[in-house]
């Protein structure tokens, strides 16, 4: 070996590394956003858990027990309840991740040494269903030995609403779902429109009759309907093969999915145009839709749990509405219109990538 030729080699290299800012930028960002996400995103405890509270009975040991869970930093009282339709619909429309029921005889009851607290949770996201819950349990005990000084004795009655058996699937998989669908849609966009800027082929376009704007709508249009082949794909397996209930209606899931799929589209379009190649485009598909997809969405780990300046941050990314769509038609079996600010999230953010999408392509020469 020459080394020689190495180092005049290895100094070429350095060179064009240098020239290409946008490779070399990403090299340093993608590290350093996968090391935050990472360190903010992933967290296996809670604090500041939203929760309801229904006391029947208004008396000091009600009162009691209810300010311990207002008092402690894994959980926010966030709202009281009068009843328990109000109960039913607070953890319907996902406002609360559990209620604590204080019954009506409880003071009796603990005055006996056998008192009962029931805790129903939103079974939509199983892990942390399973955190809640262990988290109350544990301050119930604490709350029960600093009354008595003895062996706790209020029993917790946990129910898990949507999801009877806890198991994770059904939490997962509606996630998954959503996860590979704004990878796929994204990436596949991004890559064929960067292949036609690769070859030349847009050039090409100023001597035919197609206009750049039927170029660019034509190229995403076969993309969609392959799309939504996979989306019913992936609800069939969730029914058939994962045992995944479909409480909601299969129009309702396809329309949302539709939405979703436009959006990520545009996207991806977008990035294509920006990159102008296939290595770059696919690079920042994975920075801007794998990641926050699987980190940002709340399919694997809550929003709700993330410090607060990340969840702001999220409100940006369509797989956070998505993700809330999909869970609440497949596990909760609720319409659309009853989520309808994650519908409007979803289309406002492609109204605005529509029309970035257009500027970038009329810049480029594309729209037309």
């Amino acid at each position: 070996m020459r080394w020689r030729n190495v180092r005049a080699m290895a100094r070429k290299e350095t060179w064009h590394l240098l020239r290409d800012a946008r490779s070399l930028a990403l090299m340093f960002l993608m590290p350093t956003i996968m090391l935050f996400l990472y360190g903010y995103a992933i967290r296996l405890d809670i604090m500041g858990a939203p929760i309801g509270i229904l006391q029947e009975s208004a008396d000091v040991a009600s009162d009691d027990l209810a300010a311990h869970f207002a008092a402690s930093p894994a959980f926010q009282v966030v709202t009281r309840y009068r009843d328990r339709h109000a109960l039913a619909a607070s953890i319907q429309s996902g406002q609360v991740w559990a209620a604590v029921v204080i019954p009506r005889d409880y003071a009796r009851e603990l005055h006996r040494g056998n008192a009962t607290v029931q805790l129903i949770l939103d079974g939509t996201d199983a892990n942390t269903a399973r955190l809640v819950r262990n988290y109350a349990l544990a301050l119930v005990n604490a709350y029960a030995m600093s009354v008595s000084g003895a062996a706790p004795y209020i029993e917790v009655d946990a129910r898990t609403w949507f999801n009877e058996t806890n198991e994770s699937r059904y939490a997962i998989v509606p996630g998954v779902i959503v996860l590979v669908m704004s990878v796929v849609g994204a990436l596949m966009t991004a890559l064929t429109i960067a292949r036609e800027m690769e070859l030349g082929n847009v050039i090409m376009l100023r001597t035919t009759p197609l206009s750049r704007s039927e170029f660019l709508v034509g190229k995403l249009v076969p993309y969609f309907f392959v799309g939504m082949i996979y989306v019913l794909g992936a609800v069939a397996a969730a029914v058939l093969v994962f045992d995944i209930p479909l409480r909601g209606s299969i129009a309702a899931i396809t329309s949302v999915s539709a939405l979703f799929l436009l959006v990520v589209m545009c996207q991806g379009a977008l990035l294509s145009l920006i990159a102008g190649n296939q290595m770059l485009a696919s690079q920042l598909v994975q920075i801007t839709t794998f990641l926050p997809s699987f980190l940002l969405s709340g399919a694997i780990y809550a929003i709700g749990n993330m410090p607060i300046w990340l969840q702001y941050a999220t409100v940006v990314f369509p797989a956070r509405y998505f993700v809330a769509l999909s869970k609440g038609i497949f596990l909760k079996g609720i319409s659309p219109l009853t989520l309808w600010p994650a519908v409007a999230a979803l289309a406002l953010l492609l109204v605005v990538l529509a029309t970035l999408l257009y500027r970038r392509a009329a810049r480029l020469g594309l729209a037309g």
